[in-house]
């Protein structure tokens, strides 16, 4: 089992100028690179390899126009070339978007794939040196890679890539439904309680100091010296607004996870909500982020993401007598049910209809080979299956991820 582990570095200045030069190498050669594997795709229909890139990086650092290159780690540039032979592949299997030239300008990266320890408080790296680090917890295992990368304000971090033994023992807890909104970021029933947790909206916190830096940033000249200062104060305001949010949705994603055994959410189109009016605050509340968190953090404790179909009504549809009332707006936060006049709270219905549609899902993708108890709830679940399950449309049927493979 991989883990990483995020570390603030201080390298010195020697330090800091040797890595300027592997960050600039590094952004060359997968330029270079990616610039004559278009040309060659254009002219012949088929682009380069990683083999081929990496014969002729070798010719190119004997030239005299390139000769600079050999002032960098040879596998750091050869990770380079790596990472675009993954960057076109993923493209073509249409995981990502197009490979992109890199910029001088912002954040700047590479990554070391060998030869790097941990040496007391600080982390030994190739023609480096020991770099003094702030390692926050052990690292208990072979280390397989690191990426040092520096923001936009001048900061450096590094990504330790370590191999632990998965010893995690299976996770007991309840089964809990989110529901996820504006009003309330989320809001959790597992089956007796309800609860919410309100959003901290850093962006609007922080809008008035983004506001000043901006408008004293448009006045500086441009190409000049305070231009460039500005800058970086205010890359520093929009640095402080996703550290808060991350900080926040760590929090809570981690309380989530030691609460409960699963976690059934909305599948969201994100993408397609930062569409209409309301994209600054749903941008804002980072719905994306928190999936994303609490599906790494169940698979590290053995538990399970079920992720609801996001056309199911779980909004519209009653509780008690499954009546859909599809008169309801944005602007109704409770509601009483035209057929069994039941007062509803919108969200924490939302929540528990959330809650039964994963625990049907759950009941219905097994095949009697495990089974576990959770809040009450008793289902028989296959341990092979994936760990993060979707649900699909009610009237088609539900289909489940598994390596890779769609079995119906």
């Amino acid at each position: 089992m991989l883990n990483v582990l995020k570390v603030r570095i201080y390298p010195n200045k020697e330090q800091q100028t040797a890595l300027a030069k592997n960050f600039g190498c590094c952004r060359v050669v997968w330029n270079y690179y990616l610039n004559k594997t278009n040309t060659q795709a254009q002219e012949t229909g088929k682009g380069l390899s990683y083999c081929d890139m990496a014969k002729d990086l070798t010719q190119l650092k004997k030239l005299a126009d390139y000769s600079w290159l050999s002032e960098a780690t040879a596998a750091t540039l050869q990770q380079s070339l790596k990472n675009l032979e993954s960057a076109f592949k993923n493209f073509f299997e249409h995981r990502a978007k197009f490979p992109k030239f890199k910029s001088k300008h912002g954040k700047q990266s590479l990554r070391y794939p060998e030869s790097c320890s941990i040496k007391g408080s600080g982390l030994k790296l190739p023609k480096l040196g020991i770099v003094k680090a702030k390692i926050s917890k052990p690292v208990n295992g072979k280390i397989k890679s690191v990426t040092v990368s520096k923001t936009s304000t001048d900061k450096y971090f590094a990504a330790i890539l370590f191999e632990v033994e998965d010893v995690q023992p299976a996770k007991e807890g309840e089964i809990s439904g989110i529901d996820l909104g504006l009003n309330s970021l989320v809001t959790v029933f597992d089956g007796k309680t309800y609860y919410k947790v309100d959003p901290i909206k850093p962006t609007r916190k922080y809008a008035k100091r983004l506001k000043r830096r901006q408008q004293a940033l448009s006045k500086k000249e441009k190409g000049s010296n305070n231009r460039k200062k500005q800058v970086k104060r205010v890359a520093k305001v929009h640095e402080k607004i996703a550290n808060t949010r991350q900080d926040f949705l760590h929090k809570l994603s981690r309380k989530l996870v030691d609460d409960n055994q699963v976690i059934v959410v909305e599948n969201l189109c994100v993408k397609g909500l930062a569409r209409t009016k309301l994209a600054k605050s749903i941008l804002d509340a980072g719905f994306g982020m928190l999936i994303n968190f609490l599906s790494y953090k169940l698979e590290r404790a053995r538990g399970k993401l079920v992720e609801v179909d996001r056309f199911f009504p779980s909004t519209k549809l009653c509780n008690c007598c499954n009546f859909k009332n599809n008169s309801l707006n944005l602007s109704v936060r409770e509601w009483v049910c035209p057929n069994c006049q039941t007062h509803h709270d919108r969200d924490e219905n939302a929540a528990k209809n959330i809650r039964e549609e994963g625990i049907r899902i759950l009941s219905t993708n097994t095949d009697g080979q495990s089974e576990f108890q959770a809040c009450g709830e008793r289902l028989r679940l296959d341990s092979t299956r994936a760990k993060k399950q979707r649900s699909m449309k009610q009237e088609s049927p539900v289909k489940l991820r598994c390596n890779g493979r769609v079995s119906r």
